[in-house]
């Protein structure tokens, strides 16, 4: 599969991932159900990488809609696959707030089973502590057009049919949306994210 970054993208630069970061910690929503109206202005001190990547999630969760969400007294259920410490950062968040009204529950992807609940899944391939995981490439082709909102920050992501891939450029943190592919499953992307990511978009197959 082919295609291309949009090349006028938006920089997410360390002051914003530390907004989300801010808006990720607070202990309730101030509008159960609802994402923020905006991301909040933040001065930019230094988080561990870990703990950037889980606001991330948490505020991807935020700006995404899903065709059925959970039920009054259901989680959000986020499964991560390849990253301990990313797991240890969820947990930590997830014991402070609310997402959308809703609790967080962190389950680690280990097989096909662990996909079944999901409403997020996050693969890492790459991490210092990663663990024995079910990769990308074998969870994608499992996913297809399932309600799941797919992320990872390993290269070559979004060609493989995922729907957010997390880079670093010039040190900061910046993120691209396959919006065809969050469509194609069911999923709504606000317009606030989609404005702030770099967008994939296939092309088509040469003639």
């Amino acid at each position: 599969m082919r295609g291309r970054l949009s090349s006028h993208s938006r920089s997410l630069g360390v002051s914003l991932a530390a907004a989300l970061l801010l808006a990720a910690a607070r202990p309730a929503e101030a509008s159960p159900g609802q994402p923020p109206s905006a991301l909040p202005p933040a001065p930019a001190p230094a988080f561990a990488p870990d703990a950037v990547k889980a606001a991330f999630l948490i505020n991807f969760i935020r700006f995404t809609d899903w065709p059925t969400p959970p039920s009054r007294d259901s989680p959000y259920v986020v499964g991560i696959s390849g990253n301990r410490a990313l797991e240890d950062e969820l947990f930590r968040l997830a014991d402070r707030q609310l997402v959308r009204g809703h609790r967080l529950r962190v389950v680690r992807i280990r097989s096909a089973r662990d996909l079944e609940t999901l409403h997020l899944a996050f693969f890492d391939t790459g991490a210092p502590h990663s663990l024995e995981a079910f990769g990308p490439r074998e969870a994608l082709p499992l996913l297809a057009r399932r309600p799941v909102l797919t992320v990872s920050d390993s290269p070559g992501f979004l060609p493989l049919g995922g729907m957010i891939q997390l880079f670093r450029e010039e040190s900061a943190l910046r993120f691209a949306i396959a919006p065809e592919a969050a469509r194609a499953a069911g999923l709504v992307i606000s317009s606030r994210l989609l404005a702030l990511a770099s967008i994939y978009r296939e092309e088509p197959p040469a003639p």
